[in-house]
């Protein structure tokens, strides 16, 4: 019975996404099929992001399982009944309302100047100042003729400003003006959708409105664009569900599954943590006069830090007590000085200042000192930016899951799998499990046996000769991977007299000077002008 449940699963497994299209390789790939222990595609080499497969729920249930059993699991929904958590996707859609200018309205003007404010009409006998009047003390400014298309019209010898309460016209016998016809436009309102495949959630939406466009434009997870297929492929990439995940995992012996699961408590104890949006300025309110009592991350369900000034609450690496936040510069904080709340943070990647106003990531476990810019919040060694802000924090740097594990753990450069048994063997400069250093393209052991690496890939000497060699240019067979040749420009020739000779007198030009003419060798112009008029 589990011998069959084991099968069941391997097969449903290796089911999905079958057949799918390569986007990368188009019709050279015969459609996906999932490599038995790989995690690419057995036809095309492609892994599965890389083709047109539809990941969500497997993804959902990827994210689900790394946030199991922690102090996140609000972002997960309730536990099912086969006992898979499954994430919440904070898919949003957003209206934007866009003002239009619309058809022209022509509209008399007063003897008395006037500012017409767009979308409200002149009315006979109603007053000429603004609809609703400014209080007393405070100056009016008129709207930009400019970016509202309204005008500002002075009659002739009127003054320039107008009088609150004035009457539209003059009383009867006094001196009229001809009417002088001002433009307003009728404005329109286009209302706009846009969904995001994801959103920081638990946040005001205008702030997450405002993170997502503090992002590079080609990495906003619109749905449809560009900046969703990055989030797709970032999510395969940065969270390996095999670095979480035993039954992922091609044969692990039992010792290897319990170090695995030792492994991921580990770093859900220690270093898992997702990123939460708020204002410098509010951090920094939070900080409190003379110290920071009662500091705590906004939605970041963190534990207050107190203690005097000097003091640690944790180790370095961890939350910083009141001597980091005085170096931060906080307001009122030791060492801080006269700056502005949103200004006493710098971006902890970049360096630059925080503005007030504008959205910053705050990371728990980085401690209460530290900010980064939404296009900063990236993984030390990719650089890319960290995916649903879910990072991995260690020794003062934010990691994405796979560099994380790879901090922690050799990785295998046959499936990609950590490797957690005692033996492995390191060539190429990679690690690899004993069984796993083999053919790329036939999967055939490779000890003791002649191999070529061809980008960055074993490959058996049959299979070089069969798919990968070079053509000699003149006798057209391959060049075997341990043979001397000649290359210039596309050609190449085998090293030898009878393929690397002058094509006008057979000349042998190994240490010779020669020159190339339409994949052709020539000693000399005299062989050169032979080779042209043949």
């Amino acid at each position: 019975m589990e011998i069959e449940k084991e099968v069941k699963k391997m097969t449903l497994g290796h089911e999905i996404g079958a057949g799918a299209a390569c986007l990368k390789c188009k019709e050279k790939c015969e459609g996906f099929e999932l490599h038995f222990w790989r995690k690419i595609c057995r036809n095309c080499k492609c892994g599965i992001e890389d083709h047109d497969v539809q990941l969500q729920s497997e993804e959902n249930q990827k994210v689900g399982r790394l946030f199991e059993d922690t102090k996140y699991t609000g972002l997960i929904a309730k536990l099912k009944r086969d006992g898979v958590p499954t994430y919440r996707g904070n898919q949003v859609t957003i209206s934007i309302a866009t003002p239009a200018v619309g058809t022209a309205v022509p509209v008399p003007a007063a003897v008395t100047a006037a500012v017409l404010v767009p979308g409200i009409a002149a009315t006979p006998g109603a007053p000429s100042g603004p609809a609703h009047e400014p209080p007393s003390g405070h100056a009016h400014s008129p709207p930009s003729a400019t970016a509202h298309g309204a005008s500002f019209v002075p009659a002739p010898g009127a003054h320039s400003g107008p009088t609150p309460g004035a009457p539209a016209a003059h009383a009867p016998g006094a001196g009229t003006a001809p009417a002088i016809p001002a433009v307003m436009p009728a404005r329109k309102d286009v209302v706009k959708a846009i969904t995001y495949e994801w959103a920081p959630p638990g946040v005001n939406p205008s702030l997450a409105l405002r993170y997502m466009e503090l992002l590079p434009p080609e990495r906003r997870p619109i749905a449809g664009t560009q900046g969703a297929d990055y989030r797709k492929k970032q999510m395969a990439k940065q969270l390996p569900e095999h670095d979480q995940d035993p039954e992922r995992c091609h044969e692990l012996s039992p010792a290897e599954v319990q170090q695995m699961e030792q492994y991921v408590r580990k770093y859900k104890d220690e270093a898992l943590g997702v990123g939460d949006l708020t204002l410098p300025e509010e951090m920094a309110a939070a900080a409190g006069p003379a110290g920071v009592k009662g500091l705590q991350s906004p939605g970041a369900g963190a534990k207050p830090v107190s203690g005097a000034p000097g003091a640690r609450t944790g180790p370095a690496s961890g939350d910083q007590a009141v001597a980091a936040v005085g170096r931060a510069g906080m307001p009122d904080a030791p060492g801080a000085g006269n700056s502005s709340p949103a200004g006493s943070y710098m971006c902890h990647h970049c360096q630059q200042e925080m503005r007030r106003g504008e959205p910053a990531v705050y990371a728990e476990r980085a401690g209460y000192d530290k900010l980064w810019h939404p296009a900063c919040f990236v993984c030390c060694a990719c650089k890319e930016l960290l995916v649903d802000m879910i990072y991995f924090w260690k020794k003062g740097q934010l990691y994405c899951g796979r560099h994380y594990g790879d901090s922690e753990k050799p990785r295998c450069g046959g499936c990609d799998e950590l490797i957690f048994s005692n033996e492995y063997t390191q060539a190429e400069g990679q690690n690899w499990h004993l069984k796993h250093f083999c053919c790329f393209d036939c999967d055939c052991i490779l000890a003791g046996e002649t191999y070529v690496m061809e980008k960055d890939k074993p490959i058996c000497k049959p299979c070089y000769m069969k798919n990968h060699a070079v053509h000699c240019t003149a006798c057209q067979g391959p060049i075997e991977p341990e043979a001397q040749r000649v290359s210039y420009g596309e050609h190449h020739w085998h090293a030898e007299p009878n393929c690397f000779r002058c094509s006008g007198c057979s000349k042998c030009l190994m240490g010779q000077r020669f020159m190339a003419l339409q994949g052709k060798l020539l000693c000399s112009v005299e062989c050169k002008k032979k080779f042209m008029t043949s």
